[in-house]
C-alpha cells in the first residue's frame, strides 16, 4: 500500500502540474523520466556470506558429541555459506550449507520464479553417538551374525577368557537424507507439488539382550535401514475457499532380517542337555509400507468466521517371511500378512462473535483398525524350551476428541479464556475397553499496572474407565488382577500455573513463574498411585549500557511418584517412592568492546540432577544409591571486523559432565556370573573446543 500510495500521489501531482501549466500558458507536459521512488527498490544480483576456518576438539567423547558431530579428538574444517540471488521477473535461487567439515553437514538449495515454479534440493547428515565404551567378545559387530572365539564358552562369566577376547565397539547411528522437490502454479489459485526423500541409517545400537534360561548376554544390534518417502499434492487457494488433496507413501527396508549370536554359556555339558541351544536368534525390524491419501478444506464464511476440515485414509502392511522359532526349530512358514487401516479426521470452527468474544471448536477422530489375521503360534522360551502355543492379538483403537474454548477481552488490561476437552478412547485386547477423560481449564491474563503482567492457568481433569479390569486373553503368566496400568486407570489430575512479568524500567525485565500438577490414582491398589510435578523458574534480561546486555535464568523441577506392588500375585506388599530434582542456572552477556568493530560475549550454564528411589518391603531394605548428573558449560565468542565485508570469528567452548548410576557403575563384562554385559559405565567427560574462522560478506 505504501508504494502504490506514493505512486498515486506522484501521478496526481503530475496531473495538477500539467493542468496548472496549461492554464498559465506554460509547458504542456512535465518530464518525469528522472523521477524515482525511494521505497521501490528491489535488490538484484548475488549476495551472501561465506565462513571458512578450523576448529579443534580436545578429547574423544560420544556423550559430548551426541548429535553435534564433535565426538572425535582433533581438528576439523569449518565451512558455512548462505547465498541468495535475485533476478528479473521474480527469478531467484538460495543456497545454504552448514557444518561442511562435520558429519552433521547439510546442504539446501531452492530456486525458481516467484508465483510460477520452485525447485528444491536438500541433503543432510544426522549422527547419534551413543557410547564409545562398549566392550564385547563377539566378532562381527555391525552385522547380522555375532561369533565367539573357539573354546570361549564357560558356565559363568568369571570363567570366560574375557581379558584377551574383549574388544571395543562404538555404539552409534548415522542418518543420511537426500530430498528432491518441485512445485508449480498453473494459475494464481492452483499449486501442485511433489517431493521425494531417500534416507539411509546405519550403525550399531544396544540390544536389551538375549537369554538362555537364566543366562543372559547384552548384544549389539546392527542398523541397516533404508526409507523412501513420496509426497504429492494439489492445492487451491481462493478468496474464501481453500483445499488440498495429497498422497504420502513410505517404504521401509532392513538389510538384516535377524540377529544370531553364539551362546557364551554353551559348554559341552550344557549342549549335551540342550543340543539346540548353541546359538540364539532375534528378529529385527521387518520391511513395511505405509500409504495415505488425505484431503483438507477451509472456508471463510465472513471476516469473523472460518471453518476447516481434513480427512486422511491410510494403510500399513508388513509381509516379511517368518523366521524359525529358534535356530534349531523350524518356523510356521509363510508371513504374518500384517495390515492395519488408519482413519484420521478433524473439523475446526473459529468465530469472532464480537470484537471482544471469540469462540473455538475442534473435533478429531483417530481410528487404527488392525486387520492382521489371528493364528495359533508355537512359543519357544529363551531359545530352549517349548511353551504353550499362543494366539497373536491384533491391537486396535478408536479415539474421539472434542475441544471447546472461548476467549474474552474484558478490557485493555484484562483477558480470559475458558475451555473444556473431552476424550473417549476405545481399545481392543486391553484390560479396559473404554476410557473417558474430561478436562476443564481456564486462563486469566491481566496488566495489573504498566509494569506488571500476571497470567494464571488452572485445569481439572478426570479420567474414568468402563468398569472393572479384565484379564487379557493369551497373556502368560496372567497379570495380577489388582494391577492398574497408569494409562488405563481412573485418574484425577489438577494443574495450576502462575506467571509474572515485571518491567522494572526500560532496561530491566524480570519474569517469574511457578507450575504444579498432581495425578491421583485412588482406585489403583497395585501400580502407580500418585505423581507430582512442581516447577519454579525465573529470568532476567537487562540492557546495562548502550553496548552491554545481560540475561540470566534459573529453574528448579521436582518430580515425585508413588507406586505399590505385590510379590505374591495378590494384595500389595511393597511400595516405592521416587523423587527427581533438576536445578538449572544460566547467565549470558553481550558487549560491544569496540563500537562497530569488536563484539564479544559469553554464555554459562549449570545443571544438577538427583534421582532417589526408596523401596519399602517391610524388611528394612536399604535405599538404592542416588543417581546424579552434573553439567557445566561455558561458551565464549568474539567477532572482529577487519573490513566492511570481512570479519574474524572466534569461539571457545568448555563442557564438563559427570554422572553416577548404580545400574551401570562397576558392572563390567564379568561382574554378574550369569550376565555377559557390555561394560557400559555412567558417562563422564570434560572437553574443550576452539574455533577460528573468517566471514566474508558479498
Amino acid at each position: 500500500m505504501k508504494i502504490s500510495n506514493q505512486l498515486l500521489v506522484l501521478g496526481v501531482l503530475s496531473a495538477l502540474s500539467a493542468a496548472a501549466a496549461a492554464d498559465s500558458g506554460g509547458p504542456a507536459a512535465v518530464d518525469t523520466s528522472n523521477w524515482k521512488c525511494e521505497s521501490c527498490k528491489f535488490e538484484q544480483g548475488v549476495s551472501g556470506t561465506l565462513d571458512v576456518g578450523a576448529g579443534s576438539v580436545s578429547d574423544k567423547s560420544a556423550e559430548f558429541g551426541h548429535y553435534a558431530g564433535l565426538h572425535k579428538k582433533g581438528g576439523y574444517f569449518i565451512g558455512d555459506t548462505a547465498v541468495r540471488s535475485r533476478g528479473e521477473h521474480g527469478a531467484y535461487w538460495n543456497l545454504n550449507a552448514s557444518n561442511l567439515g562435520l558429519d552433521t553437514r547439510s546442504v539446501e538449495a531452492e530456486g525458481g520464479r516467484q508465483g510460477s515454479y520452485k525447485l528444491r534440493f536438500k541433503y543432510d547428515e544426522t549422527p547419534h553417538r551413543i557410547s564409545d565404551g562398549a566392550l564385547t567378545p563377539y566378532a562381527g559387530s555391525g552385522g547380522a551374525s555375532l561369533t565367539l572365539p573357539a573354546g570361549f564358552a564357560a558356565a559363568t562369566t568369571a570363567a570366560m577368557p574375557l581379558a584377551s577376547a574383549l574388544q571395543s565397539v562404538d555404539l552409534y547411528t548415522q542418518r543420511n537424507q537426500l530430498g528432491l522437490g518441485a512445485s508449480w502454479n498453473r494459475t494464481r489459485e492452483w499449486e501442485y507439488a511433489v517431493s521425494f526423500r531417500h534416507e539411509t541409517r546405519d550403525g550399531n545400537i544396544l540390544r536389551t539382550g538375549g537369554a538362555f534360561f537364566v543366562n543372559t548376554v547384552q548384544l549389539i544390534e546392527p542398523v541397516d535401514y533404508v526409507t523412501d518417502q513420496v509426497d504429492a499434492s494439489a492445492s487451491y487457494t481462493g478468496k474464501k475457499f481453500q483445499m488440498k488433496l495429497a498422497y504420502y507413501g513410505s517404504k521401509f527396508g532392513n538389510g538384516n532380517k535377524s540377529l544370531t549370536w553364539d551362546n557364551p554359556y554353551a559348554t559341552p555339558g550344557f549342549l549335551a542337555t540342550f543340543p539346540g541351544a548353541g546359538s540364539g536368534q532375534l528378529a529385527l525390524p521387518p520391511d513395511n509400507q505405509f500409504h495415505q491419501v488425505s484431503a483438507s478444506a477451509g472456508y471463510q464464511f465472513s471476516e469473523r468466521t472460518r471453518a476447516s476440515a481434513d480427512i486422511a485414509v491410510g494403510r500399513m502392511t508388513q509381509n516379511d517371511n517368518f523366521l524359525p522359532y529358534a535356530t534349531a526349530v523350524a518356523g510356521p512358514g509363510g508371513s504374518l500378512n500384517g495390515r492395519a487401516a488408519t482413519l484420521n479426521a478433524g473439523l475446526k470452527l473459529n468465530s469472532a462473535v464480537t470484537d471482544r468474544l471469540r469462540l473455538n471448536a475442534a473435533y478429531t477422530h483417530n481410528d487404527r483398525d488392525n486387520q492382521t489375521p489371528q493364528a495359533l503360534y508355537a512359543v519357544v522360551s529363551t531359545d530352549m524350551f517349548a511353551g504353550t502355543p499362543r494366539t497373536n492379538l491384533p491391537y486396535s483403537f478408536k479415539q474421539d476428541k472434542l475441544k471447546l474454548s472461548a476467549d474474552y477481552r474484558a478490557s485493555a488490561r484484562l483477558r480470559g479464556s475458558v475451555g473444556a476437552d473431552f476424550d473417549v478412547h476405545k481399545r481392543t485386547f486391553q484390560e479396559v475397553d473404554t476410557t473417558r477423560e474430561n478436562t476443564a481449564w481456564g486462563k486469566l491474563s491481566s496488566r495489573v499496572t504498566d509494569k506488571l503482567d500476571l497470567t494464571l492457568k488452572l485445569a481439572h481433569a478426570e479420567r474414568r474407565n468402563s468398569g472393572s479390569f479384565q484379564a487379557v486373553p493369551g497373556i502368560t503368566p496372567p497379570e495380577n488382577p489388582l494391577l492398574r496400568r497408569f494409562n488405563l486407570a481412573n485418574r484425577t489430575r489438577e494443574t495450576a500455573g502462575l506467571r509474572a512479568d515485571i518491567a522494572v524500567n526500560e532496561s530491566i525485565n524480570i519474569g517469574l513463574g511457578v507450575e504444579s500438577s498432581e495425578d491421583k490414582f485412588a482406585d489403583s491398589a497395585v501400580g502407580l498411585t500418585n505423581a507430582k510435578d512442581f516447577n519454579v523458574n525465573g529470568d532476567v534480561s537487562a540492557t546495562l549500557t548502550e553496548r552491554t546486555s545481560l540475561h540470566l535464568f534459573a529453574n528448579r523441577q521436582e518430580i515425585k511418584s508413588k507406586q505399590a506392588g505385590s510379590q505374591t500375585f495378590s494384595s500389595p506388599d511393597w511400595n516405592a517412592d521416587s523423587k527427581d530434582k533438576i536445578d538449572t542456572f544460566g547467565l549470558g552477556v553481550k558487549h560491544a568492546a569496540i563500537k562497530d568493530k569488536l563484539d564479544i560475549g559469553a554464555d554459562y550454564s549449570v545443571t544438577r540432577s538427583r534421582s532417589e528411589i526408596n523401596v519399602n518391603t517391610g524388611a528394612g531394605n536399604p535405599a538404592f544409591p542416588h543417581v546424579t548428573a552434573s553439567l557445566d558449560s561455558l561458551k565464549l565468542y568474539a567477532a572482529y571486523r577487519l573490513k566492511e565485508n570481512l570479519s574474524l570469528q572466534a569461539g571457545y567452548w568448555y563442557e564438563r559432565y559427570a554422572s553416577r548410576d548404580w545400574m551401570l557403575d562397576g558392572v563390567t563384562a564379568s561382574a554378574i556370573p550369569n550376565v555377559l554385559a557390555l561394560g557400559l559405565q555412567a558417562p563422564q567427560y570434560h572437553v574443550n573446543v576452539v574455533r577460528l574462522s573468517l566471514r566474508y560478506k558479498f
